[in-house]
């Protein structure tokens, strides 16, 4: 009886850990889009929910485009040059989201960024509730509730 208890105990420990690292996403900006001009990048960033531990995915043309990591008003004015904290050009760019606050990401092509090529998002902690509750997370929630129920209950046999 004692073991079994002692593999419950590691098996919910195990459990705990593992739902955040389950739970974080690689999200593609904007999608089947992609990274490119004419794309409301604001209105796609207002339906997405962006998480500790998430990866911001960028793919793009690199003859064409660039992601650059900028500050707030860099962002706001399109500086490239001297706001930048990091460029990348690989066309399939992948961000790790390893601290919350605000991100602001623009095309390298100072036109396009202009013309709207550019992205901010809020990266929220990980195991924070949404602003808004939604289905998916309450479906969330009761899938790991009914996960925990049956490991309890399959120590038990």
């Amino acid at each position: 009886m004692a073991s079994k208890l002692q593999d419950l105990a590691v098996l919910l420990a195990i459990a705990t850990v593992m739902v955040p690292v389950a739970m974080a996403a690689d999200i593609v900006v904007g999608d089947d889009n992609g990274w490119r001009q004419d794309f409301n990048y604001t209105e796609w960033a207002a339906n997405n929910m962006f998480m500790l531990g998430d990866n911001l995915v960028f793919k793009y043309d690199r003859a064409i485009h660039s992601v650059v990591a900028v500050g707030g008003d860099d962002f706001r004015t399109c500086n490239v040059s001297n706001g930048a904290i990091r460029r990348f050009d690989s066309g399939n760019d992948v961000i790790q989201l390893n601290t919350t606050g605000k991100r602001w990401y623009v095309c390298g092509v100072v036109e396009h960024c202009i013309n709207g090529q550019k992205l901010a998002i809020e990266v929220l902690p990980a195991m924070s509730p949404p602003p808004n509750s939604s289905t998916s997370n309450q479906v969330m929630s009761h899938a790991y509730q009914t996960l925990m129920a049956v490991l309890i209950a399959a120590m038990m046999i």
